[in-house]
């Protein structure tokens, strides 16, 4: 924060104080400021603290108000770092006029830049004094550099009359326009058909896998566009030297076979033929950059002074994977992902089309059918149908495969390392994929495809990059919304016919329990819901409780049960196939709570022994139904339960299911949270009072070794010895390396080493779960979504990487059929396919072009023809302006004369 830097930084307090009292005075104000400024735009840390809390109002949905915000500073214990009531009271004294407060606004924004270019400037100096690798050190400045201009842009708004009569304005121009093509011409008439051109701002990516001629037909498409028809262009290549690059082009000018260019070897024919061309060739304004792993920022300068000095018309980059980003990011995909919008913005700024090309993944070559897809473009791995994301906002879990098309907010890891709330925008089918298993030690499954990102302390890794004994990030905690509501009776009796039910077809309903406090609750609620009269018949060591109907059935009038199970989405199924029904997940805590209760007194256990001199809790549901068995532990996690699967099998029987809670601290929440219903909770005082005398095990819930290589010690400025002073613990050597570190203690050296990181790492919503299993199954459908900032999410209770869509407005994909077979037919030899799988404003469909493989040149099929505008069409451009003209009342005079 600048005021903790330097009090002689430029700042305006009596603005600052202005610009929030005039929030107070009308909050019709409100929008206009947050569009401009940030809480860190004020100097004044008291009135960020304010500003914060405005912000936090807004999210609430309540109003600004002086009195609800002193309430909830208060709340937030905030208060009195801001002076207490009467500074509030002050800045409401000093609030300015609201036509006044844009421009005040915009004057701390200013002073905010201003103050962060100072720092970065002291931070800049402070490097370069001690820097031992200088490109590091400009790419860092560029980087803080970029970041404050993105800061200063603010959003406009446009009033829609005024776009419509750009627009109109636009039509019109186009109208007069012999040929269909509003765009640049790539020169290929089948291609510039479907596309009109390439238009300006627009990001167009060209992808295919090795070998199928990127590079040739990008430089097919700029021979067309700069040599032929004279349009300036630049053409960065970051994988090709500009020498190899002009031999291209006058190999596919010449027609002369690039192999005899490069060999040198020619007749005096073609050497004449050759120097002829490339004198035309020089006259081209074509800019050619082949800097290697080039930086978007570079890029963008390289870019912005060829369109100030050169007015190029297009831009083409050689390729995509190749660039680097200018700034940190988790992973490769992220980075490709950044580039992308870099990219896409650079077409923006100069309003011009950017064309990209991109390598695809070996996914498509999987296929028997080779040609590319959309998803073969993402860098991101995959999950199979049945994987289970949750709705932040109702706490339901849905089949991924199900919520195609949809937009909704699931739960994502954030910076902070805590789940919070984040908006799916896309979830996609990906195709078909070889998928693998991966089992934690808690029980969790996944099954994912090979490149499929999982969070380790590291940093984010593809699953066939990870091995038995790694650890990955899983939730520890699960919070969502809640909207279903059912009475407590619902409740109770979904919790006992779930676990000793037998609700099946063609078969007399019963309950079956031998705690007869159980038989009396279920006996009651079915009184109470459905009028039922149940009949108890007891046996040696248990009660069956029959549940007949209170009426005659008949074909069209179903058991109360029946339709109450069918209303609730509750199937009537065997033990084994037994699942919690949606409707519980959509509940508040509490009523989870209630149902957890009554659950557990059906198959739940808790029990006191001892093994040795150790005495031992024990907490555990066990189940048939391997499904039922995970979505209750899902369950447990809305209290911060962490709890284990344990499968276990006997002779013949079904595997059997057991959840178990480990552990002083997951104990004592689901004694003193949940508990259980009946005589198996009668013990639960009497065990709430055992725990709360043993000392709690630190290490169920740590954090891995490697914090210590990974995190501890690059950030440490102190000895081993001395930190373990500082610990109070002996000093052992390496030996302390090898050890995982609890919370507890993550925390404390946190605090001597005074550093966020491992802070965030003490505090977070993950648990570190143990891989114990990764196995191939085989070739599966596969499907991922999209979620915006954050770009994870959890499934299967699994933090997973999201694949993050690209910013292109045109994705074409070259296809040569020819390269996959050993015997391609006639007329496969020479062809090739141009795919145009995505256009933001046009139809997709496939091109024919010719591949002259000797000279990689691309041409257009003898039979097509230039896209003219028919004489058919052109007759029609007075009736085209007419309606133009009729359809202008909305306009005033002087308007229409614009037009």
């Amino acid at each position: 924060m600048a005021e903790e830097f330097d009090i002689a930084l430029p700042h305006d307090d009596q603005t600052e104080r202005a610009v929030l009292g005039a929030i107070f005075l009308d909050p019709s104000v409100t929008d206009l400021v947050l569009n401009i400024l940030k809480p860190d735009d004020f100097f004044n840390r008291k009135h960020r603290i304010i500003y914060e809390a405005i912000l936090e109002l807004i999210e609430e949905g309540k109003e600004i108000d002086p009195l609800i915000l002193i309430n909830h500073l208060d709340a937030k214990g905030k208060l009195e770092n801001i002076g207490g009531k009467n500074y509030i009271a002050l800045i409401g004294n000093d609030a300015a006029p609201p036509n006044v407060v844009e421009t005040l606004a915009q004057q701390l924004k200013e002073k905010a830049i201003a103050r962060n270019l100072i720092l970065v400037a002291k931070n800049i100096i402070e490097k370069s004094k001690k820097v031992r690798d200088v490109n590091q050190l400009i790419e860092e400045a560029e980087t803080q550099i970029f970041q404050l201009n993105e800061d200063r842009t603010v959003t406009l708004y446009y009033d829609i009359k005024d776009v419509i009569k750009e627009t109109l304005h636009i039509i019109n121009e186009l109208s007069k326009k012999e040929t269909i093509i509003t765009g640049i011409p790539s020169g290929f008439y089948d291609i510039d058909r479907l596309t009109t051109g390439f238009h300006p701002g627009d990001l167009v990516i060209i992808a295919a896998r090795p070998a199928m001629g990127k590079t040739s037909f990008a430089l097919s498409i700029l021979h067309n566009i700069s040599v032929l028809e004279k349009r300036p262009a630049a053409f960065f290549s970051l994988e090709m030297s500009k020498e190899q690059i002009a031999m291209r082009l006058l190999s596919l000018e010449t027609r002369i076979k690039l192999k005899d260019i490069r060999s040198g070897f020619l007749s005096p024919e073609k050497l004449q033929k050759l120097t002829e061309k490339a004198a035309e060739i020089s006259k081209s304004p074509l800019f050619i950059d082949d800097t290697a792993s080039i930086s978007i920022l570079d890029l963008r300068a390289k870019a912005r002074r060829l369109k100030r000095e050169r007015d190029i018309q297009l831009i083409v980059v050689d390729y995509l994977q190749l660039m680097r980003s200018h700034r940190r990011t988790e992973n490769r995909q992220q980075e490709v992902a950044e580039i992308s919008r870099g990219l896409k913005a650079l077409a923006k700024e100069l309003n011009i089309p950017v064309i990209s090309l991109a390598q695809l993944s070996r996914q498509a070559e999987m296929r028997a059918d080779k040609r590319p897809q959309l998803a073969d473009l993402r860098e991101s791995g995959c999950l199979t149908g049945d994987t289970l994301v949750i709705n932040a906002d109702t706490g339901e879990l849905h089949q991924i495969k199900d919520l195609i098309g949809k937009q909704f907010y699931t739960l994502s890891m954030d910076e902070n390392l805590k789940l919070v709330r984040s908006f799916v925008s896309r979830v996609f089918y990906s195709g078909r994929k070889k998928v693998y298993l991966l089992k934690t030690r808690t029980g969790r499954e996944i099954k994912a495809s090979a490149n499929h990102p999982f969070f380790k302390l590291e940093g984010w890794c593809r699953l066939d990059q990870l091995k038995i004994g790694d650890k990955i990030a899983v939730p520890r905690v699960i919070n969502t919304g809640s909207k279903i509501s059912l009475s407590d009776e619902e409740i109770i009796l979904i919790a006992h016919l779930l676990g000793d039910g037998c609700i099946l077809p063609r078969q007399p309903y019963h309950y079956t329990s031998e705690d007869i406090e159980n038989i009396n609750t279920v006996s009651e609620v079915v009184r109470k819901l459905f009028g039922i009269k149940p009949r108890i018949v007891k046996q040696e060591n248990w009660y069956h409780l029959y549940l007949p109907s209170p009426y005659k059935l008949t074909h069209k009038k179903k058991y109360p049960i029946t339709y109450w199970f069918e209303k609730l989405g509750i199937k009537r199924v065997r033990s084994f196939e037994k699942e919690i029904p949606s409707c519980i997940f959509s509940l508040t805590k509490e009523k989870i709570s209630l149902f957890l209760k009554h659950l557990w007194a059906t198959d739940g256990s808790i029990a006191f022994g001892k093994t040795g001199e150790k005495e031992r809790i024990s907490i555990y549901y066990s189940t048939t139904s391997k499904t039922f068995a995970h979505q209750l532990q899902h369950l447990l996690l809305k209290f911060g339960i962490l709890a284990v699967i344990r499968k276990s099998k006997k002779g013949s029987y079904r595997p059997s299911y057991n959840i178990h809670i480990y552990g002083k601290q997951n104990q004592e929440i689901f004694l003193k949270e949940i508990g259980c219903f009946g005589k198996r909770g009668r013990i639960i005082e009497e065990l709430v009072d055992l725990l709360s005398k043993k000392k709690e095990n630190p290490n169920i819930d740590t954090i891995p070794k490697e914090v210590w290589t990974y995190h501890i010690d690059k950030i440490r400025n102190i000895s081993w010895r001395e930190l373990a002073k500082k610990l109070d613990m002996s000093y052992c050597g390496s030996s302390l390396l090898k050890n995982s570190v609890s919370r507890k203690r993550l925390l404390k050296i946190a605090n001597i080493l005074n550093t966020a990181l491992l802070y965030k790492l003490a505090n977070s919503d993950l648990l570190w779960d143990e891989i114990v299993e990764i196995k191939e199954l085989g070739i599966e459908d596969v499907y991922d979504m999209t979620v915006e900032q954050t770009h994870n999410f959890v499934a299967n209770d699994i933090i997973v990487h999201n694949s993050i869509e690209q910013d292109a407005d045109l994705v074409m994909f070259i296809h040569r059929p020819e390269y996959y077979k050993k015997n391609p037919t006639p007329e496969e030899e020479g062809l090739a396919e141009i795919i145009i799988a995505k256009q933001r404003n046009g139809p997709t469909g496939v091109v024919n072009l010719a591949f002259i493989k000797e000279i990689t040149r691309f041409e257009n099929l003898a039979k097509t023809t230039s896209p003219v505008v028919e004489e058919k069409e052109i007759e029609t451009r007075d009736t085209i302006e007419d309606e133009l003209g009729e359809n202008l009342d909305f306009l005033n005079e002087e308007d229409i004369a614009e037009i």
